[in-house]
């Protein structure tokens, strides 16, 4: 069922350093004496890992090593473990190959709504942890992972026309705060854990259903009484259990989550549930009957 919840005050900072959270206002699950079961969400771990691979900006804070200062990677991949390969400027490298203690650092990736609505960031995630270079096959099959990556050829080479060093961040503390709220997540958790299955092509879907089925989108907020005439519904988050949705107007601006009956596990099965939602789920007020 789809459970209705306000999105961020209008009013509120929209930059990288606002919260992304939402303040639950209704529960469309609930209904007069008895409750109707909620789907299942993203688990933190699981959030943390998608986006720590696919948020799109992201930087390195470097505490007490180097001037304290924050640097933007120019490449970034996560390993299978969890680990994130970094391509950071060299004097950042020199700095981890010469210290003599662990070098301690954070990436900050923030990660913003594809399409245009309101309050368009929708998540952080800090991953605290330590720097490590890589040497010798370690440092091929490092570049190899981030040129892959980054489906940059220039980094391919690595020569002197695109220079910069190589860094591991091992994991050590994570956090998230998103759409679902803030929640510290154990490292051996956020090893495990998988990104979700739809995220690499999560904005071309997105900004395909906010062209092409808005008739299909303002339908569904509408059966939810998320929307009122005149607003502008809009897609904001799309994961394997369900779609989120966005109502915005002149006064309030408001987010609606409507759950898949099952898991998708890839975008070619994403069609058929998007499918059974726009054919018209249940409104809360049928489920009271």
């Amino acid at each position: 069922m789809p459970r209705a919840t306000d999105a961020a005050d209008t009013t509120a900072d929209t930059s990288a350093d606002s919260s992304a959270t939402d303040t639950p206002v209704s529960d469309a699950g609930r209904c007069a004496g008895r409750t109707v079961p909620r789907g299942t969400h993203p688990d933190a771990a699981s959030r943390a890992r998608t986006l720590a691979a696919y948020a799109a900006s992201a930087v390195v804070e470097l505490p007490g090593n180097i001037g304290d200062e924050q640097v933007v990677p120019e490449a970034r991949t996560v390993e299978a473990d969890g680990s994130v390969l970094l391509l950071l400027p060299p004097e950042v490298g020199a700095a981890v190959l010469t210290a003599r203690d662990d070098v301690a650092a954070v990436l900050h990736v923030v990660d913003v709504a594809p399409v245009a609505v309101p309050h368009r960031v929708r998540a952080h995630c800090w991953i605290a942890g330590w720097l490590s270079a890589p040497t010798g096959a370690e440092l091929a099959r490092a570049r190899g992972r981030l040129a892959a990556a980054t489906r940059d050829p220039a980094l391919l080479a690595f020569d002197g026309a695109r220079s910069g060093a190589v860094v591991r961040l091992e994991p050590g503390e994570v956090l998230v705060d998103d759409l679902w709220g803030a929640e510290h997540v154990e490292p051996d958790e956020y090893e495990e854990a998988s990104p979700d299955p739809l995220a690499e092509h999560e904005t071309e879907l997105l900004q395909h259903l906010d062209a092409s089925h808005g008739g299909e989108l303002e339908h569904l907020c509408r059966m939810t009484g998320a929307s009122d005439e005149g607003e502008r519904v809009a897609p904001v988050a799309l994961d394997r259990f369900g779609l989120r949705l966005r109502c915005s107007g002149p006064t309030r601006t408001r987010d609606v989550r409507f759950e898949f009956d099952a898991p998708v596990g890839d975008p070619a099965a994403l069609g058929d549930a998007l499918r059974a939602l726009f054919q018209g789920p249940r409104s809360a007020e049928s489920d009271c009957a």
